[in-house]
């Protein structure tokens, strides 16, 4: 976009120049929103991932954690309710199994 400059004061000049660099800005701004706005994959909150957050390696290590506490949190009440109805012959038993197991770790 050129302009005729003559009979412009300097500080006309430097105005017009600087309306035609805010506009050039603003367009590469604009450009650039646009191409982080296409590369989004929608599935997550992150900017410029391609993948789905389901396919993510941090989404399946939680998965497998969230699992074992799970399995844990259940082993637990079954021992619970296991030790519970030992009488004292078989709860003897079962507490010299579990310092032997300790002892061995």
């Amino acid at each position: 976009m050129q302009r005729d400059m003559t009979g412009m004061t300097p500080r006309q000049i430097q105005d017009h120049y600087d309306k035609v660099k805010y506009a050039k800005d603003q367009k590469e701004k604009l450009d650039f929103e646009n191409s982080l706005k296409s590369s989004v994959n929608y599935n997550t909150g992150l900017f410029g991932t391609s993948q789905s957050m389901f396919e993510q390696r941090v989404t399946k290590d939680i998965k497998q954690n969230l699992s074992l506490m799970e399995r844990k949190r259940k082993m637990k009440l079954s021992m619970n309710s296991m030790i519970e109805d030992l009488n004292d012959e078989e709860f003897t038993r079962f507490e010299g199994t579990m310092i032997e197991w300790n002892l061995t770790k």
